[in-house]
């Protein structure tokens, strides 16, 4: 009897651990309160700024709340490298119809698009949610980097082509969009 008792404490003990690992894996850093969907800071749009900051979002399923996180932070630091480089692109086409003959250079382009595709590596988390629907998990997440950020990521890509920089850091678009 002894046995079976102890094999229930156990078992009983093995399952509210692995319950309690896994909400505890679970950040409730949201508002869903009212029933939505998504938690109060997503943003549908995946992408979003300020005057300071940018921002990415993204969501995605798996079978346990870490790996759902996981996907989604790194999608939603996709999302983010992508619409900055969809920015830096706006700017060097801006410089070109300008005037600029080096931003029109292969090796200018070649450069910018090496420095934009750094920003995922410094984008950080700031939100993340997981939510459990019957068969998987559901996360939502946020990543931001500062346009100061950005800025010093976008120059580390230059080191060694100053003129390039130079050019690209002191045009009105540039000043529009990351100042």
């Amino acid at each position: 009897m002894k046995t079976n008792t102890f094999a229930l404490f156990v078992l009983a003990s093995i399952v509210f651990i692995s319950c309690s690992a896994t909400s505890e894996t679970i950040s409730t850093n949201s508002d869903t309160s009212s029933g939505a969907l998504y938690p109060a800071w997503y943003n549908l749009a995946e992408f979003n700024q300020d005057s300071t900051t940018f921002y990415g979002f993204a969501t995605a399923i798996a079978s346990d709340s870490l790996t759902a996180i996981e996907r989604a932070r790194a999608q939603a630091k996709a999302n983010l490298e992508t619409r900055i480089g969809e920015i830096t692109e706006t700017v060097r086409t801006e410089m070109v119809e300008a005037g600029s003959s080096a931003a029109g250079n292969t090796d200018f382009i070649i450069i910018l698009r090496a420095a934009h595709s750094k920003v995922q590596n410094e984008a950080l988390l700031t939100n993340s949610w997981a939510t459990f629907s019957e068969t998987h998990f559901r996360a939502f997440v946020s990543v931001t980097i500062t346009k100061e950020s950005v800025v010093a990521t976008l120059e580390d890509g230059f080191t060694g082509h100053p003129r390039y920089w130079g050019e690209f850091s002191n045009s009105a678009p540039f000043a529009v969009n990351f100042r």
